[in-house]
């Protein structure tokens, strides 16, 4: 059974690459249970116009009889797209804002992995915000198949409040709690989204978080019955 961790754009693309390097070295040491699931790193490809590389990905999927490559076999698809905006927010995807048309057997997983991801911010002091469950990025393909779906991320588009300002100034310092008014992320979907384009504690925290789901999740007794308590049989 596979665990899908997805990300796109220059501060999620360097977020995965820290994950896979310390997952390796952690399964190389002798005293590191290893996850009872497969773990698959994805970057996905136009993703702005319209899902391609993520929804030409599922199709294989939905078409393969090869075990491990079956999208029977994708447990969940964790996406963190945006980890390091320079006017970051900590934002965690409710999946009670999840599209109407989004197959039942999907949401009670991708509740539990709202509350575990709001629950990891809660307990390191961090302010955090909910972010538009709507299928706009590439989990939205993977919802629809009736795979449970969520994630975190800095934000893109979005404007960033005054009280949005405010609430992070007083948890993080002044330093740290960006500018209202202004978008989270200038370089969304444009060139200048580099590594330069990073804030280094927003993207360190949004790492720690997202190590922290990729952990729990692997090292789970029965991921699927946790997932899927209603079962995932699912017509498409």
């Amino acid at each position: 059974m596979i665990i899908l961790f997805t990300f796109y754009l220059g501060s999620g693309t360097a977020a995965n690459l820290v994950l896979v390097t310390n997952l390796v070295r952690l399964y190389r040491t002798t005293n590191y249970t290893k996850y009872k699931y497969r773990i698959r790193f994805c970057w996905w490809a136009a993703e702005e116009i319209g899902l391609a590389g993520s929804s030409y990905h599922l199709q294989k999927a939905q078409n393969a009889n090869t075990p491990g490559e079956r999208r029977s076999d994708y447990l969940i698809n964790l996406n963190f797209d945006m980890a390091g905006s320079p006017n970051f927010i900590f934002g965690i995807y409710d999946a009670n804002t999840a599209p109407s048309e989004t197959p039942p057997q999907a949401i009670p997983g991708s509740k539990k992995v709202t509350e575990l991801y709001r629950d990891w911010f809660i307990r390191q002091n961090l302010p955090w915000d909910y972010r538009a469950f709507n299928g706009r990025s590439d989990y939205g393909p993977f919802l629809e198949a009736c795979i449970a779906a969520g994630g975190v991320a800095t934000g893109s588009d979005a404007i960033k409040t005054a009280a949005q300002r405010e609430k992070y100034r007083q948890s993080v310092g002044e330093n740290n709690a960006g500018f209202a008014g202004a978008i989270l992320d200038p370089c969304y979907h444009q060139a200048c989204d580099t590594l330069a384009n990073i804030h280094l504690f927003g993207y360190e925290n949004l790492v720690q978080a997202a190590a922290y789901g990729l952990e729990y999740l692997g090292q789970h007794s029965n991921l699927a019955e946790w997932l899927y308590p209603n079962g995932r049989t699912c017509e498409l």
